[in-house]
């Protein structure tokens, strides 16, 4: 960590104080990092009419082409409530960019399928996304690369254990 990059992170979020110390810099440069993805993720998408939402269906969608996906399953690949990605499902359908076919197994289910509309769609928007990748990515070695792939991997690890120990204690207590 350098002094410039502390600075320039308080400076952004408009800080007031100090740090408390390296690791408040190192989170709330992660969050920060996050939110500025998330803004530049809705910039992005919005330019091509899709949001990031949708882009990651029709994206899942694809992958999974060969596999039908009742939407239960489609909301637990994109990790949300299957309750809020069935207006995400709703729209795209408007869109002509999905169909819902019943489950004959279960009445109360349907698939959700990529029409020709959607997968246009998808191939659309999806050059352009990989190009934004390769941009904002250019100029990091292989080995920086590596590095923050390991270091967010060992992060996401220590929240889970964390979380699973606090609702261990949260049962005894």
């Amino acid at each position: 960590m350098t002094a410039a990059a502390t600075q320039r992170l308080a400076r952004e979020i408009a800080l007031n104080r100090e740090f408390v110390d390296e690791k408040e810099v190192a989170f709330l440069s992660l969050a920060w990092t996050w939110l500025r993805i998330e803004r530049t993720g809705r910039q992005f998408f919005s330019s091509f009419g899709i949001t990031d939402a949708q882009f990651n269906a029709l994206m899942i969608l694809w992958d999974y082409r060969r596999t039908p996906l009742q939407q239960k399953e489609l909301a637990e690949l994109l990790v949300v409530n299957p309750a809020s990605l069935g207006g995400v499902v709703d729209r795209m359908q408007l869109k002509g960019w999905v169909r819902r076919e019943d489950d004959p197994a279960d009445r109360r289910a349907y698939f959700v399928r990529l029409t020709e509309t959607g997968i246009s769609k998808l191939k659309e928007v999806r050059g352009p996304y990989y190009k934004l990748l390769d941009a904002a990515f250019e100029g990091f070695e292989n080995r920086d690369l590596g590095n923050f792939i390991d270091f967010n991997d060992k992060f996401r690890s220590r929240l889970d254990g964390y979380a699973a120990q606090h609702v261990q204690r949260e049962r005894k207590g």
